[in-house]
């Protein structure tokens, strides 16, 4: 962002291919905004992010996503939230022993394996973002990585690196886990029971993740900390990070059209309400019969919300009737929440694994 000759703002834009209920999406990603500390305050920011939107409605993409520093101010710009991002902490001994056999460090020799794998994790799993070859070039230079092999394939992997606890002490550090993919139990047994293993050097091994269910992994799931509140003791603790928002939505809707929406017929008039993107705002009238969706006219309910809460909606990160319980949706007529409700409904939240 530019005054004349001078420099007041920047930004770095991304391009992604994304999985959103098993179609394929262009999307788009911003990070690194920033602006001059002496002209702050001076709508520059919000110039850069209309300008992201534009750039990014004009390539046909219908999904933007964001890391924010703070979600408040860019839920005002219509991003959503995207699932609870977890840390658990275990020690090595709480989980489960077992077969180590097929675990090997990764070398630049496995780096279009690992591609593979976490590619076609990629394609099974809602919310994720396909890589390319150059990020493991890089992720095995930034983590030290882990990887579980059935014959030719590479099936599961870790990206970690050993964090020291104390500054003069060590012989004292945990694991640190930031990236874990797997494609089937056995190549989750065979990364925790490596884990396992490195008892008598590490303290803990810090797994973060999505994962709402990962303490039942650990033969004891509390993670250290001395918390207890209610006669609960600390399990995990959690953060809210990525941001979605839906940027043209009917262009949306109409790449979901192989989805199944839970087999539910409804007629929906969706009434949109998004002031930083024109555009956007308005109504949509969407007609599902049998889960199959496509845009018609006449309607059976009137569903008027943010496109904030649309985003998240969209995106199964949380349920409809949640978000009518809390006010922030309206409904013309209450007798079709609950078929709403499971309209929206997803078995598996989102997971998108990637930095930007």
């Amino acid at each position: 962002y530019f005054d004349g000759d001078k420099l007041l703002g920047a930004m770095r834009t991304h391009t992604f291919t994304m999985n959103v209920h098993g179609v394929d999406m262009l999307a788009g990603g911003v990070g690194n905004v920033c602006v001059d500390l002496t002209h702050k305050k001076e709508h520059i920011a919000k110039e850069m992010m209309e300008h992201f939107h534009g750039l990014y409605m004009d390539m046909g993409a219908s999904m933007v996503l964001l890391w924010p520093f703070r979600s408040d101010f860019y839920m005002k710009m219509g991003y959503g939230y995207s699932p609870k991002y977890n840390k658990y902490m275990y020690r090595p001994a709480d989980l489960p022993r077992g077969n180590k056999k097929g675990v090997a460090f990764m070398t630049e020799s496995d780096v279009d394996d690992l591609l593979t794998c976490f590619n076609r994790y990629a394609a099974a799993t809602h919310g994720m973002i396909y890589k390319k070859r150059r990020f493991f070039e890089r992720f095995l230079q930034r983590y030290k990585v882990v990887g579980y092999r059935n014959g030719d394939r590479i099936e599961g992997f870790i990206g970690f690196n050993f964090k020291k606890l104390l500054p003069d002490h060590p012989l004292l550090q945990n694991i640190e886990i930031e990236y874990m993919v797997y494609e089937n139990p056995t190549a989750l047994s065979r990364l925790l029971a490596f884990l396992q293993t490195q008892l008598d050097q590490v303290d803990q091994v810090e797994f973060l993740t999505l994962d709402d269910d990962l303490h039942y992994v650990s033969s004891d799931p509390r993670n250290g900390e001395p918390h207890i509140f209610f006669i609960n003791q600390e399990s995990n603790v959690q953060g809210i990070g990525l941001m979605y928002r839906v940027l043209n939505k009917r262009l949306f809707f109409e790449k979901l059209a192989p989805h199944d929406f839970n087999g539910v017929s409804l007629r929906v008039k969706f009434n949109i309400r998004d002031s930083f993107v024109p555009e956007n705002d308005g109504p949509i009238t969407i007609h599902f019969n049998d889960g199959k969706l496509s845009l018609g006219d006449g309607f059976d309910v009137e569903v008027t919300m943010n496109i904030e809460y649309l985003s998240s909606l969209l995106m199964g990160v949380v349920d409809f009737r949640k978000l009518w319980t809390y006010g922030l949706v309206q409904v013309s007529d209450e007798k079709h929440v609950e078929a709403l409700d499971r309209l929206f409904h997803v078995v598996k939240k989102p997971e998108t694994i990637e930095e930007f």
